[in-house]
């Protein structure tokens, strides 16, 4: 396992330990490439320069250990609050649109996050997310409105998505390709105990009643900040080390930073250091990006609640803008950005292909998922607690994270480890996951059995890992933070748009459905609550046939996406099978090994380097 970052020139074979760290760190810079690399990287380079194989290195990896467990714990509980809250506003056909807004907001932030902690350091970043999450989480436990809940929605989200980048970005920083998945894996282990805790805490606080799931939002507030302050003030003493020590020029001094590149002055007045970071992030790239996206998918989940339908004019208009503003983004990425989203020398075929892989799994996924969790608790007589626990198991894509995938991810890291490769084992996933989701297209059509529907979850979550941890580690081989980001942006467009087809398809056919079977035994009213609340949904009669119509709504639901949860074997075969190995990525020569106590950069040695 690697902690550290070394430059080394590709014709090494031989580790070479120096005697002093800091001169033949220096010498092996004379001789790299000149090439361009923001300041967090050569900070985050510079931290493992100052941190050896003692205590300071078991506090930093102890720090996120305790993250990974409160974090699990958050996950594994307030994915299953979503449905009462909305609910309990008589909102719950709004989760398709929530959805969208999350999902597109979710995917736009994360460049902007990877990017802060590529300019500014990886701590800062992470500092920023925390706060995002508090905030979110506030708004949605004191929400008195549908509306309320969706804003604290997308401001957690935007928190959330961030450690969840952030910690991967850390993780990735500090192993070399061999190791990654295994580190993922191991990261996402504490699930598979949460879990099962999980199942207790939202029994405990009843979580199914009007007011219960306010408390699961509640609590973390207060836990995810306290659990992330360790390792924050880890990564900062870390930081400021560094730059005391000098360990930071050190790491930087292979590669050039942009002001020696372009020759830029350091000095910049606020206003047009905020101009320089809009350009360098291409924020008006991604806003164009997510806007256009967001206004073209949002009319599919509200069509049946406007006026005059398709025809409402608002819906037409809002189709109109968002095409426009996806042309305009092409032009802008073409022609008037100078740091675009997509830059050419990430535009590889190993990451096409990742892309196009997560792309149609997050797409096919959210069609599923979107409202499974509602259908399964309107139609199977299970506990709270056995709800939760179900729920847990299921591949739950906003963290892409559960029981299933925490466990067989860990396997799936070992496998790589012990292969070095990750192709076939990432195309025996896709294959597995299209019988898991035959298994969830067969509970719509006739056998909801317990068996049936477990058994599907446990395949899709053992293939959806071995293809998650695939994805992950081949996007990583090809580059870094940046790809890592591109690749959470269109998984998660992927998804809005699964949440958008999703939605279109639950508010047109289920209300169709209900009346279908309940319109001469139920007035227009009942039948409108039943639509609005799972809640009510499960208690109403006559249950069996509001279960016939749930049926019939997921069968078409999860057709499409048991098809398209096919088409990512083609791309599968098309990527690059890297050798995983000891470097950080399979594009540069950067080495990632743990470091002696004798090569860890000090102050002494640093000025004998100066000397």
């Amino acid at each position: 396992m690697s902690t550290g970052l070394q430059h080394s020139s590709t014709d090494e074979k031989q580790e070479h330990v120096p005697q002093d760290v800091t001169p033949t760190l220096a010498k092996d810079v004379e001789n790299a490439p000149v090439v361009e690399q923001d300041d967090g990287v050569s900070r985050i380079e510079a931290l493992y320069l100052v941190f050896s194989k003692g205590w300071k290195l078991w506090m930093l990896y102890g720090s996120l250990a305790l993250i990974s467990f409160v974090y699990a714990l958050s996950q594994s509980t307030t994915y299953t609050y979503e449905a009462y809250a909305a609910s309990s506003f008589q909102s719950h056909a709004l989760i398709g649109t929530i959805g969208v807004v999350v999902a597109i907001i979710g995917g736009v932030a994360k460049p902007f996050i990877a990017k802060t902690s590529d300019l500014s350091s990886r701590p800062l970043a992470l500092a920023m997310s925390v706060f995002f999450y508090a905030i979110g989480y506030i708004i949605v436990a004191a929400s008195t409105t549908i509306g309320a809940v969706a804003g604290g929605q997308v401001i957690y989200t935007i928190g959330n998505t961030g450690i969840d980048l952030v910690l991967g970005i850390i993780i990735a920083d500090i192993t070399s390709l061999q190791w990654r998945g295994f580190m993922q894996g191991l990261f996402s282990l504490p699930f598979i105990i949460t879990a099962f805790v999980a199942g207790k805490i939202a029994s405990g606080i009843s979580a199914n009643t009007l007011n219960g799931w306010r408390w699961g939002y509640g609590m973390f507030v207060i836990l995810v900040p306290i659990s992330i302050a360790p390792a924050l003030v880890v990564l900062f003493w870390g930081d400021r080390k560094a730059k005391k020590v000098g360990a930071l020029s050190l790491a930087s001094s292979s590669y050039v930073r942009r002001k020696q590149i372009t020759g830029e002055q350091v000095d910049r007045s606020l206003l047009q250091l905020a101009i320089y970071y809009w350009r360098l992030i291409d924020a008006f790239g991604l806003l164009l990006l997510g806007t256009g996206f967001t206004l073209i998918l949002l009319p599919f989940t509200l069509y049946t609640t406007a006026d005059h339908g398709w025809n409402n004019p608002s819906l037409i208009a809002m189709f109109v803008v968002g095409g426009i503003l996806l042309i305009a983004f092409g032009g802008w990425e073409f022609k008037g950005a100078s740091h675009p989203i997509m830059p050419r020398r990430v535009l590889n075929k190993t990451f096409l292909c990742c892309v196009a892989i997560d792309f149609l799994y997050y797409l096919s996924g959210y069609v599923t998922l979107t409202y499974f969790s509602s259908y399964v608790y309107v139609v199977k007589d299970w506990s709270l607690e056995n709800y939760t626990y179900f729920n847990n198991m299921s591949v739950q894509l906003v963290s892409a994270l559960t029981v299933g995938l925490c466990l067989f991810g860990f396997l799936a890291g070992v496998i790589q480890r012990i292969t070095h490769r990750y192709k076939y084992l990432q195309l025996t996933g896709l294959c597995i996951r299209l019988i898991g989701q035959g298994l969830i297209f067969l509970s719509a059509n006739g056998n909801k059995s317990d068996a049936v529907l477990v058994m599907s979850q446990i395949l899709t979550s053992l293939g959806g890992s071995f293809s998650v941890i695939g994805s992950q580690v081949a996007n990583q081989a090809s580059d870094m933070a940046l790809a890592i980001s591109l690749l959470s942006l269109w998984t998660s467009v992927g998804g809005g748009i699964g949440s958008a087809i999703a939605a279109a398809i639950w508010n047109a056919k289920l209300p169709a459905n209900l009346n279908k079977y309940l319109g001469d035994q139920l007035n227009s009213t009942e039948i409108a609550e039943i639509f609005g609340s799972i809640l009510v949904a499960r208690e109403a009669q006559p249950r069996d046939l509001i279960i016939k119509a749930y049926d019939d709504t997921a069968y078409q639901l999860f057709l499409p996406a048991l098809v398209l949860s096919a088409l990512p074997l083609v791309a599968g075969c098309l990527t690059t099978n890297f050798y995983l190995g000891t470097g950080h990525n399979a594009i540069e020569t950067k080495e990632v090994r743990l470091r002696g106590r004798d090569e860890t950069a000090t102050e002494t040695e640093t000025e004998k380097s100066r000397d």
